[in-house]
């Protein structure tokens, strides 16, 4: 599904990936784990290109979008395959959250009203908010939005889904909610790649973890070996202050 190899990152002279090479396959559920500032954020924003990278290759579902001239078809269909999931929930506050469902799969797409009212109504269903289809964005509690931006990346039927800390602006009581969705999601065969701090999620849910620092995957695995017996001494540190 996803292939990357030597992924090179730079801002000036940080260098944020020094090298990050990783294989998705489909159905995959990939938790990436580390220290704030290692460069897991970044790796996820370059699988969908909203971050251009210096060096590197780049495959999804087969086909190379590493090259740096890009055009904007080739970024449109790369897009409309791979969905992210962000910290903030981006929902347009004078629509519905059924309006919010529908206007990217109408207006992207192009696909009939009907068949776009009947996906809002199929992913608002799937996240547990079926009745708040005509509530606005502002009678919703943090948790209710962020389900409500997942139901909206499903209106698009990516093929793969992207969450960048998908449950770090939310209050504590409100992150079980949103983990919940996606334990749901990974279930049904989805394939996953999920920034989290969210430790459990990634013990109990992902079939691999990668444990990002210093720009590089220094350590990798299923979940019962990369908590329960990690090799490197940073793996160890990180996972003693969770």
């Amino acid at each position: 599904m996803l292939s990357c190899t030597d992924l090179h990152k730079s801002y000036g002279e940080l260098a944020v990936l020094q090298g990050v090479s990783v294989e998705v396959q489909a159905g995959d559920v990939v938790s990436i784990i580390g220290p704030s500032g290692c460069g897991k954020s970044t790796f996820l924003r370059c699988l969908n290109r909203l971050e251009s990278f210096e060096r590197g290759q780049l495959c999804v579902m087969g086909h190379d979008v590493a090259g740096s001239a890009l055009g904007w078809r080739q970024l449109r269909q790369l897009r409309l395959r791979v969905g992210m999931v962000f910290q903030q929930f981006n929902l347009f506050p004078h629509l519905t959250v059924l309006e919010n469902l529908i206007l990217p799969p109408r207006q992207v797409l192009k696909l009939p009203l009907a068949e776009c009212q009947q996906r809002a109504r199929l992913h608002l269903e799937q996240v547990g908010l079926g009745q708040r289809g005509d509530s606005y964005p502002g009678q919703l509690s943090g948790g209710q939005k962020q389900r409500v931006a997942i139901a909206r990346s499903l209106c698009m039927n990516p093929e793969v889904m992207l969450f960048d800390e998908p449950t770090s602006a939310l209050d504590p009581e409100l992150v079980g909610e949103v983990l919940q969705v996606m334990r749901l999601l990974a279930e049904t065969g989805k394939t996953m790649l999920v920034v989290t701090h969210e430790m459990r999620f990634a013990r109990e849910v992902s079939n691999r973890v990668l444990f990002f620092n210093n720009g590089l995957i220094e350590e990798q695995g299923a979940p019962e070996a990369v908590f329960g017996d990690p090799r490197s001494e940073r793996l160890r540190s990180f996972l003693a202050r969770e």
